[in-house]
């Protein structure tokens, strides 16, 4: 990995080379099973980086192992800069007492002195961290460092850990003179698209001098690093621009500058994300990768944010995904619009994005409809999407609901669990009863998956058997829709929605009346000319609960009056009318009609039994229409 070009650098080892441990350097252990090796693994930068094991589920791994540099001469030294990572999501020490120490030797290794340690406190899992210590040393001919490795845990680990180390760099300085100090103030924008440059900020510094130059390092890879200029914007601030990336990915970069002794600094190793996975592609990588989407917010569940870009699932995958950040819990409500980088994660079988490195609050909204399952869906499929259940019964009546509890529910595809959290206000409230139809979002606990109502209006009044009488309606006559309303704790205003253009409105009408087994009367004074009539029943209760039917379609019969049909005996009969045609018929055994525009293209079938009319709408053009062996030939105006 390239960093800069400094001519007093005393020692670089990236560990690309195949031999190990490299040459001039030297490894010791007390254990077989815990030694320093290269590994290709969970690397830092490039392909390999040194890497120790600290655990293994086949022998207790008590032990000790040092890797150390070869003896850098020096007349005085500055720093030794190195990046470590601990890969996987467990802890990364077995033990609290596990320790790592970076150790340094002046007499060629019989003493030393520990510069530097790392605990189960201080570790960081799945980060690469640039530890950079300033030495103040002067007058010995030859310095040596080791890292060892202290493990105490004596019990039988389930899982290998690895303490990786990459990029050592040793660097001297001229005596007397004090390098700049360089830090990164950061990326705009904050959340890049992938066609987007990048500017960095960042200051830079000299004690005891002057600035005279500075640039920024990028990578696309983590290997191979570009140098861009900076442009000094006020005081020690400088600005730099890195390019697009192009597509989705990492960028990292490192800001450094020179003073006017030639002394170089580097900032620590950051990165940002350029572009966003959508959550279906999230749920296929791998647990611990860091992940950048934007999204919006279904449901809270505590800290648990429950997101989706998507109102159904994509390609049978999920359009949802927790976050987990109590900060974000406190920044954002159900609809807001929200760019999210964090680790993938799991829980108890819940794919999650924990921790939430950094989010952006973009836009507000309402938010995605839920989608409609049957409890045997309750599945991966919707899991951290918003779901309904509607038409459902308790298995055994609740009572009042108690927090952090399951409740089983079934609804004849099979039962299903409704979970109560105690960070929701359902808890406390009593339950609803009879057939219900209930809003929440879909998470799952080992090998359970459950609904978790976010708010006690997340169960709603329930609306099914929509019906119109006559069937199919008849245009410019009434029409009587009827539907089965339940609630548990009161009925509200109740209203039908109905159009032949959903993207033009609808028109809406109250309810008749109620009859006692709960059956809702509509009344359309005139169906509206169209083919299909599109209608649905809204449901609110005492409390301000809505629920929507699902939309029904009916056909819409033209009305054509007896004197316009043929008389006597059975017929089919085709009449050209300005924006379609009219069919009229009276057939034994149903049929079909099909419709091809002039260039024999099958424009539509149009099925036919008993007797009736049906105005089918064209554009204007030539079409026949077959039945049977009989075509005829039809312009439509």
């Amino acid at each position: 990995m390239l960093l800069f070009t400094l001519a007093t650098t005393l020692l670089y080892e990236d560990f690309e080379s195949t031999t190990f441990p490299p040459t001039g350097w030297d490894t010791t252990y007390t254990n077989y099973y815990i030694r320093w090796q290269r590994r290709t693994s969970g690397e830092i930068f490039g392909s390999a980086s040194a890497g120790i094991i600290t655990g293994k589920s086949s022998y207790r791994d008590t032990g000790t192992a040092t890797i150390s540099t070869p003896a850098v001469g020096f007349a005085s030294l500055d720093s030794v800069i190195f990046y470590y990572k601990f890969p996987g999501t467990q802890p990364p020490f077995p033990s609290s007492e596990d320790t790592v120490y970076l150790d340094y030797s002046l007499d060629g290794g019989t003493t030393w002195t520990n510069l530097w340690y790392l605990d189960s406190v201080s570790a960081v899992v799945n980060s690469p961290v640039r530890v950079s210590l300033p030495i103040t040393l002067t007058g010995p001919d030859s310095i040596i460092f080791r890292w060892k490795f202290v493990d105490h845990d004596t019990l039988l680990i389930a899982q290998n850990r690895y303490f990786l180390i990459d990029s050592v760099t040793v660097l001297g300085t001229p005596l007397g003179n004090v390098p700049p100090v360089v830090n990164v103030v950061g990326p705009s924008p904050l959340f890049p698209d992938t066609n987007t440059s990048v500017e960095i900020t960042f200051t830079a510094s000299d004690p005891d001098g002057s600035i005279t130059d500075a640039w920024i390092l990028y990578s696309f890879d983590g290997s191979t690093f570009n140098l861009v200029s900076a442009s000094p914007l006020a005081g020690d601030t400088f600005t730099a621009s890195v390019p697009a990336r192009g597509s989705y990915g990492k960028v990292y970069y490192v800001a450094s500058a020179v003073d006017n002794s030639g002394d170089t600094a580097v900032s620590d190793l950051n990165y940002y994300i350029a572009g966003f996975l959508m959550v279906h592609q999230i749920r296929t990588l791998t647990l611990g990768d860091t992940v950048q989407t934007r999204v919006r917010v279904v449901g809270e569940i505590g800290s648990a944010v429950y997101v989706q870009d998507s109102t159904e699932p994509i390609g049978g995958v999920s359009s949802g995904i927790v976050v987990y950040s109590s900060s974000l819990r406190s920044a954002v409500d159900t609809g807001y619009v929200v760019n999210v980088r964090g680790e993938l994660d799991e829980y108890r079988n819940l794919l999650e994005i924990s921790p939430a490195h950094v989010f952006e609050v973009v836009d507000s909204g309402p938010v995605y409809p839920p989608v409609y399952i049957n409890t045997a869906d309750m599945g991966e499929t919707y899991e951290g999407m918003l779901v309904a259940v509607r038409g459902f019964t308790w298995v055994s009546y609740p009572g009042t609901f108690a927090g952090n509890t399951n409740y089983d529910i079934q609804d004849g595809s099979g039962t299903g669990v409704l979970r109560v959290s105690s960070a929701t206000d359902v808890g406390g409230n009593p339950a609803p009863d009879g057939v219900l139809e209930v809003w929440g979002v879909l998470g799952q606990y080992n090998t359970t998956y459950q609904i978790y109502p976010r708010y006690i209006n997340d169960f709603s009044p329930y609306v099914e058997n929509v019906t119109i009488t006559p069937n199919p309606p008849v245009s410019g006559s009434s029409a009587t829709v009827t539907a089965r309303v339940y609630d548990f704790d009161g009925l509200g205003p109740l209203t039908l929605h109905y159009s032949v253009d959903t993207t033009a409105g609808y028109t809406t009408v109250s309810v008749d009346s109620i009859a006692t087994d709960s059956t809702a009367y509509f009344t359309i004074p005139s169906v509206p000319s169209g083919d299909t009539l599109y209608v649905k029943v809204e449901a609110r209760d005492t409390r301000g609960r809505i629920t929507f039917s699902f939309l029904s379609r009916f056909p819409i019969d033209v009305g054509v009056v007896t004197e316009e049909k043929p008389v006597g005996g059975y017929y089919v009969n085709v009449t050209p009318v300005s924006g379609g045609l009219i069919v009229r018929w009276n057939v034994s055994e149903g049929k079909l009609l099909k419709v091809y525009d002039a260039g024999g293209r099958l424009y539509g079938v149009i099925e036919i039994k008993g007797k009736g009319s049906r105005r089918i709408s064209l554009p204007s053009g030539v079409y026949f229409v077959r039945n049977g062996k009989e075509i005829g030939r039809f312009i439509v105006r």
